[in-house]
């Protein structure tokens, strides 16, 4: 009986952890991380604006007409995992910013996602800050059309090898404070990823690269210098001896005794 109560209360503990659980409610966010503090570009004329730092990025999306906004990631198995937003607000269009001290913007993580409760029918700019890791930046397109994603200091997607993007038809642009910006026109994919290298990376590979190349040619003058000592050596102990035309064996005629 002991260890039937023990399995039910493991799986109510997965399922609550894994945010499914109706019994212990939805997941909440802290109050004071959601106010926080952070910059947004509100005037921006795409309806994606995203702006990639060193551990997390902010995003500013255009919603026309909408009551709640789910925000979410997905795993290399195409899981879905809810976003942990913070600075959540919303600005409507006669530019007042809401909070989720506001009665009509709210934040609940529910299942594998995260809701924002917009201000009914709403249409306006929503932005939220949410953390990340790593040299590749990967987001489902939460809203179609035209996207700006500006990548953190020194990245640059130019070799191929290095740095890739999807979807094609991007270009990109250099900001004033040297940083690249990534633009589409109109996204209408699942998800946007980009793959980026630094600057620096470059040298480092090219250097690494001439050290392999002059490790090879070293390589191969060593080698070839090892056989030219061989023959060389053949040479001495007569085991290289070429034998003249005239002293073929089969001109010789038979062995002796069958002559």
């Amino acid at each position: 009986m002991k260890r039937h109560v023990l399995a039910i209360g493991a799986l109510l503990l997965l399922v609550s952890l894994a945010g499914c659980s109706s019994i212990l409610g939805p997941g909440e966010f802290d109050e004071d991380d959601l106010v926080g503090n952070s910059t947004y570009d509100w005037n921006s004329d795409v309806n994606a604006t995203i702006d990639i730092g060193p551990s997390n990025f902010t995003a500013v999306y255009r919603v026309e007409n909408r009551s709640t906004f789910d925000a979410y990631e997905e795993d290399g198995l195409g899981q879905e995992h809810a976003l942990e937003v913070s600075t959540v607000r919303f600005r409507s269009q006669d530019g007042q910013e809401l909070t989720v001290r506001n009665d009509s913007l709210s934040v609940e993580r529910s299942g594998g996602r995260t809701t924002i409760t917009l201000p009914d029918n709403a249409t306006g700019q929503l932005a939220f800050t949410a953390p990340r890791f790593g040299k590749t930046f990967t987001l489902p397109t939460f809203v179609t059309g035209s996207y700006n994603v500006t990548m953190p200091e020194s990245a640059r997607i130019g070799i191929p090898l290095l740095g890739q993007v999807h979807p094609g038809g991007f270009s990109t642009s250099i900001e004033p404070d040297g940083r690249m910006t990534v633009s589409w026109a109109d996204v209408d994919t699942s998800h946007f990823r980009i793959s980026w290298y630094l600057q620096r990376d470059v040298l480092l590979f090219g250097g690494l690269f001439v050290i392999g190349i002059v490790l090879a040619i070293g390589g191969s003058i060593y080698y070839y210098r090892q056989i030219k000592q061989l023959e060389s050596r053949r040479n001495e102990v007569g085991l290289d001896v070429e034998l003249d035309d005239d002293d073929d064996p089969r001109d010789r005629g038979p062995p002796p005794g069958m002559r």
